[in-house]
């Protein structure tokens, strides 16, 4: 299960909340394990997507969907066991009775099928689900980024003794410490997205365009099945920041750097390096060597409990020390999971925070169960610049990797 249940539990007993409903796809997807593809290409309050959770355990979990997103609901399925449809059924003749030959068609009638629990839009089906748990006083946690104005303004119309509360936040929250399946998911990813890495490497040579060596990348990313998010790779004077690949062509001499993200099983993976066409100079020798100070210092501090802004002090200080003594960047990675950037965003020195979920800044300290791109970007305008990140997974005592240990200044002969 990608729901941490008793993370959310403990979040609820805390801050007195009677349920939490998600809205947009990603929580969505995390709470039920479900994701349909309308609601992901359409848009989160376009098509209108909740997952319900309760603190009483007596009373179960629900999804509602739309009529787009059923059949895919009956291809992959959710733990949750109360599924139910809303809106016009779709064009298909169904006999009477039927109870469907597989899984997959047992699950569609189960939405379909006249005697399913199933109302006429998603503001009924939603108080209909909360009015049979009994929830008609009480908090209520809203992921409110993915419902509409009108759903929600009917819900607190309907039901005056519930306080619906904005949460997306404390989604997010919750969403920090991983899942074990999460973290099983992440690794495949990291692994497909150094894969990708590896192809795209054996093809570049002088007089290759940065387009077509980044074709590469995105053919690899979609063998494997994932999807890529973004991919930045640029060379010369352009490999100064993430630039997109452009015709240019790669000349001797060259230095190159890239950052390479995408998604697999719904989860991202996002990477980055740099190297040179033929053997960098002493220069560019000692701006890498400076940044792996940096991010060795980054790791050395890593563990269950360590802030954001405690993780970055130590890496921008290393660098400097080992270097870059005029070494400017804001942040030395991010959290990564469903999202390409979670809270609390970037390891970073803090910045304030207005919401009743959360603490009064950033500094969120990082439980076990976090995972986090550490990178130390560094570039000179109009000359280049250098690059190294990587993956990894927090724990009690420390970290461990989910992607490739060990970063290397790539030569191009």
């Amino acid at each position: 299960m990608l729901f941490h249940k008793e993370r959310a539990l403990a979040y609820m007993e805390r801050f007195n909340l009677d349920a939490i409903i998600a809205t947009t796809r990603h929580n969505v997807l995390y709470l039920s394990g479900f994701q349909g593809w309308a609601q992901y290409t359409y848009g989160d309050a376009t098509t209108e997507t909740f997952a319900l959770f309760f603190r009483d355990q007596a009373s179960p979990p629900g999804l509602i969907l739309s009529r787009q997103d059923e059949t895919y609901y009956a291809a992959t399925g959710s733990w949750i066991e109360d599924v139910r449809g809303y809106g016009p059924r779709s064009a298909l003749d169904i006999t009477p009775g039927e109870a469907g030959a597989t899984e997959e068609e047992r699950n569609y009638v189960s939405l379909i099928a006249e005697d399913a629990p199933r109302e006429a839009n998603s503001v009924d089906a939603l108080l209909r689900i909360l009015r049979e748990r009994g929830l008609s006083n009480g908090r209520v946690a809203l992921d409110n980024e993915g419902i509409r104005p009108s759903t929600r303004g009917a819900l607190e119309a309907a039901l005056p003794g519930v306080s619906f509360l904005d949460a997306s936040n404390l989604f997010r929250l919750i969403r920090l410490q991983k899942s074990e399946e999460e973290i099983e998911r992440m690794r495949a990813a990291a692994i497909l997205n150094e894969e990708a890495v590896i192809a795209f490497h054996q093809e570049m040579s002088a007089g290759r365009t940065e387009r077509e060596i980044a074709s590469h990348y995105y053919r690899t990313v979609a063998a494997g099945g994932g999807k890529w998010s973004w991919f930045h790779l640029a060379g010369g004077r352009r490999s100064a920041s993430i630039f997109p690949p452009s015709d240019r062509k790669f000349e001797p001499g060259d230095g190159f750097f890239f950052d390479a993200g995408m998604r697999l099983n719904h989860y991202c993976a996002d990477v980055g390096c740099c190297g040179s066409f033929g053997e960098p100079d002493a220069e560019r020798k000692a701006q890498w060597n400076a940044i792996q100070a940096g991010l060795e210092a980054a790791f050395g501090v890593i563990r269950a409990g360590v802030k954001p802004s405690e993780i970055f002090r130590a890496a921008v200080a290393a660098a400097k020390k080992s270097g870059l003594p005029r070494y400017n960047g804001a942040f030395c990675g991010h959290t990564i999971g469903i999202e390409a950037r979670e809270l609390p965003y970037t390891l970073s020195e803090p910045v304030k925070l207005d919401d009743p979920f959360l603490p009064e800044n950033s500094d969120i300290s990082l439980p076990p169960g976090a995972v986090l791109s550490v990178e130390l970007p560094s570039g000179k305008f109009g000359e280049g610049g250098v690059h190294a990140e990587y993956t990894v997974l927090v724990t009690e005592t420390g970290m461990a990797h989910l992607g490739e240990p060990l970063r290397e200044h790539v030569v191009i002969e």
